[in-house]
């Protein structure tokens, strides 16, 4: 009886200890999965800190360059470009050219006749002698108006006065671009105390060189003087341009005057500006 109590003792104490391995193993596998899923969970939250962490450094790298851009001056108008161009070559610093050629700008010296701008086949290197603005009549389209004070220094003894240079008619053939003829009135704003206003009013004919942008009018024969007036638009626009008033057969320059565009036409005003 003891030996068979003693082998029962014996299996309860094997089933006993199996009993507890088994739960020890079922604890253990069910801390294991408590585990991993806590281990997920602190890994996605590391993540998602991480990245909103990278994004707070990108927001503020971004804030940073919106500020130095904003400190930044604005860029320049391209208006503004073209009058630098043209006092660059009015000063000469773009190389001289001989008599009837004109220079096409750029990085190194190139010269063109005249009469080889706006020809329709580009001579310069950089196609300047055939771009847009080169060729552009603006300046001399019909209803096209200037102004401007004149200042005799001889010929005539006149005060300081308005002068209005309208253009009334333009033609451009289109089998020579590199001129186009014009008609114009001429007004100048002179007192009575000096000159009759109506004598001081007359029409004038004449040309416009695309390559210089010259302006040259000779007055008709019904004109009260034989005073010729030559204009270079050499400020980088369409709109000013500076005058000489000479007499016709010797050229004598009798007076200066720089004139700026009336813009009675709105709607060119606007065009220009879009430009």
């Amino acid at each position: 009886i003891s030996c068979c109590l003693h082998g029962q003792l014996l299996l309860i104490d094997r089933l006993t200890m199996w009993s507890r391995i088994g739960f020890l193993l079922a604890v253990g596998t069910v801390v294991l999965a408590f585990d991993r899923e806590v281990a997920k969970e602190h890994i996605t939250e590391f993540r998602v800190k991480s990245q909103n962490l990278h994004i707070d450094a990108l927001e503020s790298d971004l804030h940073e360059l919106e500020e130095k851009f904003g400190n930044l001056s604005p860029d320049i108008e391209q208006s503004d470009q073209n009058r630098l161009r043209a006092r660059i070559r009015r000063l000469g610093l773009t190389g001289k050219c001989p008599l009837h050629e004109v220079s096409c700008g750029g990085d190194w010296p190139e010269c063109v006749h005249n009469l080889l701008v706006c020809d329709g086949h580009k001579d310069c290197h950089n196609g300047m002698d055939e771009n847009k603005f080169t060729c552009s009549d603006d300046i001399v389209k019909e209803g096209s108006s200037f102004s401007g004070v004149t200042h005799w220094s001889s010929c005539m003894a006149l005060p300081d006065h308005n002068t209005y240079i309208t253009i009334t008619a333009m033609h451009r053939a289109s089998h020579f671009g590199p001129r186009a003829f014009v008609r114009a009135q001429i007004v100048n704003d002179v007192s009575h105390d000096f000159l009759d206003h109506q004598q001081f009013t007359y029409t004038a004919r004449g040309h416009f060189i695309f390559g210089t942008r010259q302006l040259v009018l000779i007055p008709d024969g019904k004109a009260p003087h034989r005073f010729g007036i030559v204009c270079s638009f050499n400020h980088g626009d369409y709109d000013h341009g500076s005058c000489r008033i000479v007499t016709e057969a010797a050229k004598q320059e009798c007076a200066r005057l720089r004139v700026s565009r009336e813009y009675k036409d709105l709607e060119h005003h606007l065009e220009w500006h879009e430009h």
